[in-house]
């Protein structure tokens, strides 16, 4: 997955969150690298200090807004696919060492479909709505006949 698709289902207000968290860590960074370089006690062999605690504040701010955009991106894509999306949030909060990450990639759903009659969000699985109740339509492919396990010239994919 491309960094621009991952933006995409990632909601604004996270994005915002994230970028200023490490625009702030940047400024703060650079603040105290120049309080302890130019600061009342002088160069007096702590010139390192302030560049080390400004790289340690941006470390952590990247890895903090790292993890804000992962639990954005999980918020939006368990909406996606017609999970619980704060459940799955708090997994992610609770679960320690980034496990709750790799529950939820290997226990997600395939994208939820849209009923044509209501527009509500369903499981790919079910055979009505469970909103409205209409017939949902199954997903079909091109190569009808190929998925049958057919083979010959009609069961080719047109291009």
């Amino acid at each position: 997955m491309k960094l621009h698709q991952f933006l995409c289902v990632v909601p604004k207000a996270v994005r915002i969150a994230a970028g200023s968290i490490l625009a702030g860590s940047v400024l703060l960074a650079l603040l105290s690298t120049a309080g302890f370089l130019f600061g009342p006690a002088g160069n007096n062999g702590h010139c390192g200090t302030g560049a080390v605690l400004g790289l340690m504040v941006i470390l952590f701010a990247f890895v903090l807004s790292t993890w804000l955009l992962g639990l954005g991106y999980v918020y939006a894509d368990a909406r996606r696919r017609a999970m619980q999306p704060v459940l799955w949030v708090l997994i992610l909060i609770l679960c320690p060492h980034l496990l709750g990450f790799l529950l939820y990639f290997v226990l997600r759903q395939p994208i939820a479909a849209i009923c044509a009659n209501c527009g509500a969000k369903n499981s790919v699985n079910q055979r009505f709505c469970a909103w409205c109740g209409s017939q949902q339509s199954p997903a079909t492919t091109a190569g009808g006949p190929a998925k049958s396990g057919i083979s010959g010239p009609d069961s080719m994919i047109a291009v």
